[in-house]
């Protein structure tokens, strides 16, 4: 009987003060479930992806590029996770190429063309395009950065 006893009191003593925090928290429990999605939207707020074939080396792009370049047309998608903060422009994307140099996008690019040379980001919101590089032309496209452009 006393074992019975004591299980029954530790029982009590473990699911009353569980049941009075959800009781008093309402629906705090759920707010505190999404911090984790909190916490990785401000790590990533930005998630964006170059799609398989989404890599392009051409001769000519409404033009022809300076002698000895050629043009990588990169497509790319983008999608803000939260508001962003500061505006997506050109000097924000920076391809490296196989020998680790960087070059910027032409501001004349098909995605810039199409959101403007200068644009924020709100939340869930989705951008797609492509960007044009002038790279050498014994060049290899290796990677595509995106980072904020600080002046």
């Amino acid at each position: 009987m006393r074992m019975l006893n004591r299980l029954i009191l530790g029982g009590v003593a473990v699911f009353v003060p569980l049941y009075l925090i959800v009781r008093f928290t309402g629906g705090e429990a759920k707010k505190i479930e999404n911090i984790g999605q909190v916490f990785s939207h401000i790590k990533e707020p930005i998630v964006w992806s170059v799609p398989e074939r989404g890599v392009q080396y051409l001769t000519y792009f409404q033009g022809a590029p300076d002698e000895g370049n050629k043009f990588v047309l990169i497509e790319v998608q983008m999608k803000a996770r939260m508001r962003i903060g500061f505006p997506v422009v050109p000097r924000c994307f920076r391809l490296v190429d196989d020998l680790n140099i960087r070059h910027y996008p032409r501001s004349h690019s098909p995605f810039f063309i199409a959101h403007s040379d200068s644009f924020y980001m709100d939340s869930d919101q989705e951008f797609s395009g492509k960007l044009l590089f002038e790279i050498p032309a014994n060049r290899k496209a290796e990677n595509l950065l995106f980072d904020r452009h600080k002046e």
